[in-house]
This record gives C-alpha cells, structure tokens and sequence, in this order.
C-alpha cells in the first residue's frame, strides 16, 4: 500500500472518537440514572458531536487551502467546548472520547499536505 493511497489517519481518529461521543452522549440521554438523563445539555453534547462528525468527513474529504483550517480551527473549538459540557455534566467517558477527537486534531494537523486523490 503506497502512501497515496493509504487511508488519512487524523479525519479517521476523529470521526471515530465523535461517533462515539455521539453514541455515549444518546446513552447518558435516555438510560434511567445516569444523573442527566433527558437534560438539555446532554442534547447539546449530542449536536456538537454530530458536528464534530460532520467536521471530519470535511477534513477527510477537503484539501489543505484556507478551509481546511478553518474547519480544522471549527473542530478544536468544538471539541474544546465539548469537553467542557461533558465536565459540567460530569460525563466523563464522553470527555475521554473528545480527548481522542483532539488527538486526532493533531495527527490531521501533522499529517501529509498533499490532497487525496480519488482512485481511478
């Protein structure tokens, strides 16, 4: 496998690690006793881990001009506001998922500057 066809390992981090923020943030929502079950700001949680999924498909997908740092901007920011309404919710495996989205943040970041190519 050549590296011009090789999968990029950032976009793959974070959309894996929102998935599943996605996933444990519907979980806190509607399993009974959890502390926040039905509160609006697990709604939020879900919303901006649904945009950090969208945030990284557009980094997959998008080359590496202008808006791919502003996108790469928009998912530092969302990540980090994330991470705070995971902390005041005290939903601390949704935190530690976010941890990973900024982990992925940075390998996307470090990662090579040429865009994908669609194979033929």
């Amino acid at each position: 496998m050549t590296s011009s066809h090789s999968q990029p390992l950032g976009p793959i981090i974070v959309l894996v690690a929102a998935a599943a923020g996605v996933l444990l943030g519907l979980d806190y929502y509607f399993t009974p006793l959890t502390g926040i079950t039905g509160a609006p700001g697990v709604l939020l949680v879900i919303g901006s881990s649904l945009a950090l999924v969208l945030d990284a498909f557009i980094l997959w997908f998008g080359g590496r001009g202008w808006l791919f740092g502003v996108f790469w901007a928009l998912g530092l920011l969302g990540a980090l506001g994330t991470i705070v309404a995971a902390w005041f919710l005290h939903a601390w495996w949704l935190a530690a998922a976010i941890v990973f989205v900024f982990a992925g943040l940075i390998v996307t970041l470090a990662g090579p500057s040429h865009p994908r190519r669609a194979a033929a």
